[in-house]
């Protein structure tokens, strides 16, 4: 099995329009382990309370900064997606912008959590082919 070492989560491209290869792509990638742990560990603040002997636990969480976080990460790129202004301006992909789009536009936000769905079938499916070669490998003398 090879693996890129230098980019272990790599991006995948997705067309806006199947049928319209010029209307643009989207590139994402799917939280790993690491960044999920990251994003917990700044977004979540437990406090920790006690009432005589009882220990209470609360959990104080930073919503905006999770979402921030999260399509940050999981947007990589995007090519071709434009202003309906009379210029056609080209939208760059930034914090900012993934943050607007995915919040305000409901029909952007429902086609790339699609594509994350897609992307998750397609990594659940890669690793059930991988577990099953493996098992089935003999093993070296």
């Amino acid at each position: 099995m090879k693996l890129n070492l230098k980019d272990l989560n790599p991006g995948t491209w997705f067309k806006f329009d199947e049928e319209d290869p010029e209307s643009g792509s989207i590139c994402l990638r799917v939280l790993n382990m690491e960044k999920l742990a990251e994003i917990r560990d700044k977004t979540v603040e437990t406090k920790v309370d006690f009432h005589g002997s009882n220990r209470f636990e609360s959990q104080k969480h930073n919503t905006g900064l999770r979402d921030s976080i999260i399509w940050d990460y999981c947007i990589v790129d995007w090519k071709g997606l434009v202003d309906d202004d009379e210029n056609e301006t080209p939208i760059p992909c930034n914090t900012e912008m993934k943050l607007k789009i995915m919040n305000k536009h409901v029909g952007f936000a429902a086609f790339v959590n699609s594509c994350m769905e897609k992307l998750n079938e397609l990594n659940d499916t890669h690793a059930e082919y991988l577990e099953k070669n493996l098992s089935s490998t003999p093993e070296p003398d």
